[in-house]
């Protein structure tokens, strides 16, 4: 099965670019075969990239009422239910996208993190900082067929 991470954000904007954080640690780590991280940053182009994959995991800022640092799931085998609560901080473009990706890509699985501050800067908040490695860790879970 052939699979790709994708980290959605941008890195100036402190918590949004969280889901760069992200694939930059999982590049550091030793993946299954199969397995392509991709650094997609603001780039909704990307999205178009994702179509020759079986399998899609997104990583992104997701507002969902909670706790900043709080690790959200959404899609996976029953589909991608775009109208849900949690969503990510760039529902528009990113998702009209993945529903057309969804009609060729079997498996859409978004991982979100709630963020804390949206604002000018290079650095996570320390509670989004700590919610990593626990994001690289579901992530490598998803990839070991979780």
């Amino acid at each position: 099965m052939r699979t790709v991470v994708v980290g959605v954000g941008n890195s100036l904007m402190k918590d949004e670019g969280v889901g760069v954080h992200v694939a930059r640690a999982l590049a550091d780590t030793t993946l299954p075969a199969g397995v392509e991280v991709i650094d997609a940053g603001t780039d909704p182009d990307v999205a178009f990239d994702v179509v020759r994959f079986d399998r899609v995991i997104i990583v992104d800022a997701a507002r969902g009422g909670q706790e900043p640092g709080t690790i959200y799931r959404f899609g996976g085998e029953g589909g991608l239910d775009v109208n849900e609560r949690r969503q990510t901080c760039h529902d528009v473009g990113l998702l009209q996208t993945l529903r057309k990706a969804a009609q060729a890509t079997p498996e859409i699985v978004i991982v979100g993190v709630e963020p804390k501050e949206i604002a000018w800067g290079l650095e996570l908040s320390a509670i989004v900082r700590q919610s990593v490695p626990r994001v690289v860790r579901i992530v490598q879970h998803e990839l070991r067929g979780g």
